[in-house]
């Protein structure tokens, strides 16, 4: 399920996205420190400035932004209940293909997703989180380019994820990313909706998008 927080009047968008302050050294994180100089630090596997492969870690973290990023369009216990879909195991054995975006004040947005188990073709993204106050400037693109992009390096050639026939926002921006939407066994204002794909009364949109090789 791919989700993305939804802007807020009491957060308007921020000019450009701030870069992370160094970890430890003077001006340096410590990756480019010496080996001694961090000893203390949790490897950050830096992809882009402030991208980074997620960690088992962030669970909390990222548990919080959901129930805080969502806060203003769900009540509380609709935010929490949100959150359930992102269970430490995602972390545990999904860590290395997840993606965490962050700053100086923490993570500002995240991909949750993994590589087929059963299979050496597909990949799937579960989940994705951004701050209101980081929407329209790219960052949910970086975040699927990026995975796209290890996704590919790793042999993958095909990506899927699914949304809620509601969720109008994650459709338009999957089909701007790339990704079709597959035949299902019905058809709801004009989409393709596979019915109780997540059991009863929980029907879905399916993407799927094919990757370079």
């Amino acid at each position: 399920m791919t989700w993305s927080a939804p802007r807020t009047a009491s957060s308007p968008p921020i000019s450009s996205t701030p870069k992370a302050t160094p970890r430890c050294g003077p001006g340096t994180r410590s990756s480019r420190s010496s080996p001694n100089a961090c000893r203390n630090e949790r490897p950050r596997h830096r992809e882009e400035n402030d991208m980074r492969r997620a960690d088992v870690a962030d669970h909390s973290a990222i548990v919080d932004r959901v129930q805080r990023w969502w806060g203003d369009s769900r009540t509380p216990a609709e935010a929490r209940e949100l959150s359930l879909l992102l269970p430490k195991l995602f972390l545990q054995f999904f860590s290395r293909t997840s993606l965490v975006l962050e700053d100086e004040t923490g993570i500002r947005a995240f991909l949750v997703g993994f590589h087929a188990p059963d299979n050496d073709v597909e990949a799937y993204i579960h989940f994705v989180g951004v701050d209101p106050e980081l929407r329209g400037q790219g960052t949910a693109r970086r975040l699927y380019t990026t995975f796209f992009r290890h996704a590919a390096e790793e042999g993958r050639t095909e990506v899927r994820a699914i949304t809620s026939p509601a969720n109008t926002g994650s459709i338009a921006f999957h089909r701007a990313m790339g990704f079709t939407l597959e035949d299902g066994d019905r058809v709801i204002d004009g989409l393709p909706v596979h019915g109780g794909y997540d059991g009863p009364g929980q029907d879905r949109v399916c993407f799927f998008r094919k990757l370079a090789g």
